[in-house]
């Protein structure tokens, strides 16, 4: 399949399926790499749940996180 013609229909999918197919595509480009990007996740996760703990960080509905994200894109 073109690239064009894959770009043009990847683009036609909702915000989470795009955000997947960018994972999987990011993933191939150095898979050497892909165990200090998990780390680092693996940290940004760590603090971000201490935050909330720590009242410092509000917790929100992940459905409606997505759909504002998505509005973004449209906007």
């Amino acid at each position: 399949m073109d690239s064009v013609i894959l770009a043009s229909e990847a683009l036609k999918l909702p915000a989470w399926e795009r955000a997947q197919i960018i994972d999987a595509l990011w993933r191939s480009l150095d898979p050497a790499e892909q165990a200090s990007i998990d780390q680092a996740w693996l940290a940004e996760s760590r603090d971000r749940l201490q935050a909330y703990r720590q009242g410092k960080l509000k917790a929100q509905d992940g459905e409606e996180t997505l759909r504002n994200i998505e509005a973004d894109l449209h906007s």
